[in-house]
């Protein structure tokens, strides 16, 4: 099971996020839903660092594997926050698809 926590501030908008596991909808290899998620963090991640000049945090274990990204500029850009909900949303609409594999959590910071 993926479980994908969306951290947002008190005024509702994305500050990050943080994942865990494996989705286990098909062998390591093989899994769809992985690599799914997976190219939504990494596009998220990278457009975020490559196209605006917010200040951000990005921890990778894959041992365990985790990821945990968050914005640590006190104002971010309109694009970071465009990015953010787009992430949020393609992993919404994973998670309707298939419960099973995907959690999603929303959490205030």
């Amino acid at each position: 099971m993926t479980e994908v926590t969306i951290y947002k501030d008190a005024n509702g908008e994305i500050a990050g996020f943080e994942l865990h596991g494996h989705a286990d909808f098909n062998l390591t290899g093989e899994d769809v839903l992985c690599a799914a998620v997976s190219t939504l963090v990494s596009h998220t991640i990278g457009a975020i660092n490559e196209f605006t000049s917010d200040a951000c945090e990005n921890i990778v274990d894959e041992a365990t594997p985790k990821v945990l990204f968050k914005l640590t500029d006190d104002s971010p850009s309109a694009e970071s926050r465009m990015m953010l909900n787009a992430f949020e949303s393609s992993i919404a609409d994973l998670a309707d698809a298939h419960p099973e594999n995907i959690t999603m959590i929303i959490r205030e910071v």
